[in-house]
C-alpha cells in the first residue's frame, strides 16, 4: 500500500509540474477520439471525412477550452446531417440550440462530461459517467449527462432510420420530419438511460456527502448496484436482453475506475479519526475529522566523500625545521 501511495504522490508531483502539457494533451486525445467518432460513424459528407479534418480540429481544440470543443463536435454533426437531409438538420440544429441553453445556463463547467458521455456510450460502457458525476461534482452536473446521452441516441437513431432521410421526393418532407422527431420522442431505450443516470448520481451524491465512515465507498458501490439494477430491469421489460452482458461489464468497468478516483482524491485514514467539541455564545459544534492518507517525501541525500590526500614530506627540510640531525629521523 506504501508503494502505491508513493506512485500517487509522483504521479500528482507530476501532473501537477507539467500541468499545461497535461491538459493539452487531454484535449488533443479527447479532440481527436470525438471527431473521428463522428466522421467514422456519420459520413455523410464525405469531404469532412479525410482524416486531417479531424486531426486539423484537434490540434485547434488543443490550445481552446473544452466547450468550444464540444461546439465544433456539435457544428460537425449539423454539417453531415445538411448533406443527408435538410429536414433532419433542422431539427437537430434546434435540439441542439435547447440543449446548448440547458448546458450553458446550469452546467457550463462540465465540458468533459458532455463529451466523454457519447463516446463512452458509443463504446457501450456509459455507466461510468453517473457515478464519477455523483463523486466529483454537484447534482447540476447531471444535465451534462443528458446532453450526452440524447446526443448519442440522435445520432445513432438518424444511423439506423437513414432510409428515412435519403428520399429525394419534395412530398416526403413531412415524413422526413415526422421521422427525425420520432427519434427522440419515440426512444424508449434514451429514457431508460436517462432516468438510470439521473436516480444513480442521486444516490452517489447523497451518500458520498454523509460524515459516516468510507462514505465514497459506500456511495459508489451502492450507486453501481442502484444503476445496474435499473438498467437490467429495463432492458428485459424493453424486450433488449442483448444488451444485459454490455450493462454488467460496464458496471464492472465503473467500479473500477470508481475505485481509483477515491484513491486519488478521497483516500482517508478511518483509523486515526478525531471527535472535536467546542462551542461560541450561539453555538455547540460536534466536528468529526478525518485525516487523509499521505506518504512524506522520501529526501534523499548524498554525500560525496573524498578521501584524504596522501602528502609526502622531505626527510632534509623537515630535520631544518626541527634543528635536528637527519639520521634521527630513520
Amino acid at each position: 500500500m506504501t508503494g502505491l501511495l508513493e506512485i500517487r504522490e509522483r504521479l500528482r508531483d507530476i501532473v501537477g509540474k507539467y500541468e499545461i502539457y497535461f491538459i493539452a494533451g487531454v484535449k488533443f486525445v479527447l479532440g481527436l477520439v470525438t471527431f473521428f467518432l463522428i466522421n467514422s460513424q456519420m459520413g455523410y459528407m464525405e469531404r469532412l471525412t479525410h482524416p486531417a479534418v479531424a486531426l486539423l480540429l484537434a490540434l485547434v481544440c488543443t490550445f481552446l477550452p473544452v466547450n468550444v470543443m464540444a461546439f465544433f463536435a456539435i457544428a460537425l454533426v449539423l454539417l453531415h446531417l445538411s448533406a443527408l437531409s435538410l429536414e433532419v438538420c433542422v431539427i437537430g440544429l434546434c435540439l441542439f440550440l435547447l440543449l446548448f441553453f440547458l448546458y450553458g445556463k446550469f452546467a457550463a463547467h462540465n465540458g468533459y462530461l458532455v463529451i466523454l458521455t457519447p463516446i463512452l456510450c458509443f463504446f457501450k460502457v456509459p455507466q461510468v459517467m453517473p457515478v464519477a458525476s455523483g463523486l466529483m461534482r454537484e447534482p447540476i452536473s447531471y444535465l451534462s449527462l443528458v446532453c450526452g446521452v440524447v446526443t448519442y441516441y440522435f445520432i445513432e437513431g438518424v444511423e439506423q432510420n437513414i432510409a428515412n432521410f435519403t428520399s429525394v421526393e419534395e412530398s416526403e418532407s413531412t415524413t422526413k420530419f415526422t421521422a427525425a422527431l420520432k427519434i427522440l420522442m419515440g426512444n424508449r431505450e434514451m429514457y431508460l438511460v436517462s432516468a438510470a443516470f439521473l436516480i444513480t448520481s442521486l444516490v452517489v451524491y447523497i451518500i458520498r456527502r454523509k460524515s459516516m465512515n468510507y462514505a465514497w465507498r459506500v456511495a459508489l458501490f451502492m450507486g453501481n448496484l442502484v444503476q445496474i439494477v435499473i438498467l437490467l430491469t429495463g432492458y428485459v421489460l424493453l424486450g433488449m436482453p442483448e444488451v444485459i452482458l454490455w450493462v454488467i461489464l460496464g458496471s464492472l468497468g465503473s467500479v473500477a475506475v470508481s475505485l481509483i478516483l477515491e484513491f486519488f482524491f478521497y483516500n482517508l485514514d478511518y483509523s486515526r479519526v478525531e471527535r472535536v467539541q467546542f462551542e461560541d455564545d450561539e453555538y455547540y459544534y460536534f466536528v468529526k475529522a478525518v485525516p487523509k492518507v499521505y506518504v512524506a517525501k522520501k529526501d534523499k541525500r548524498v554525500k560525496q566523500i573524498t578521501p584524504r590526500k596522501k602528502t609526502t614530506v622531505n626527510r632534509r627540510k623537515l630535520a631544518e625545521e626541527l634543528d635536528i640531525d637527519q639520521d634521527m629521523l630513520d
